[in-house]
């Protein structure tokens, strides 16, 4: 929800930002109300009943083709990509984190793929390039109590982008 009207333009680039620490370091619904009360489609009374649960586990491919997962979807707790002599773009910075620790195997042969990641998560890279390229520049720290990404894999004559990108004006940016 913060990251759709930011997106919108209904709230500032550091309103956003101090609203999502809190929405992270929440405990409660009421504690949720209380930072987007003043939003369209705020959580008011519409509130799940019982605890979530995460996604089902995906599984995306590209052999001699490509896959791309963007916009506002689930991201699981687990997800595979792989791509042979393909390419993949995985764009999380509008999905759902349906659960707080998301671990991403991400394999490339011949082919490669993109992870776009928004800036507030925590990230954890321990992929291996094999004459290929495995990014790790965006390892590292986020917003305290945001969701932890752990990528795992390896790329063969192929590659792995992993990218920490600010979310737009839309949602369609690449």
């Amino acid at each position: 929800l913060l990251s759709e009207a930011a997106a919108q333009g209904q709230l500032p680039e550091n309103e956003y930002r101090d609203r999502l620490s809190k929405a992270y370091a929440a405990q409660t619904y009421d504690d949720l109300e209380r930072i987007s009360s003043d939003l369209p489609n705020a959580l008011g009374t519409n509130r799940p009943a019982g605890q979530s649960k995460p996604a089902p586990s995906t599984l995306l491919l590209a052999i001699f083709s490509g896959f791309q997962r963007r916009g506002r979807w689930p991201v699981p707790e687990r997800l595979t990509t792989f791509t042979l002599w393909g390419g993949g773009v995985l764009d999380l910075r509008y999905a759902d984190f349906t659960s707080a620790d998301v671990e991403i195997k991400a394999y490339s042969v011949m082919g490669g793929q993109t992870i776009l990641l928004p800036p507030e998560v925590n990230v954890e890279v321990k992929g291996h390039g094999v004459m290929g390229g495995f990014e790790h520049a965006a390892a590292g720290g986020g917003t305290p109590g945001a969701p932890k990404v752990t990528i795992k894999g390896f790329s063969l004559w192929g590659g792995v982008g992993i990218k920490r990108k600010k979310r737009g004006r839309t949602h369609s940016d690449g």
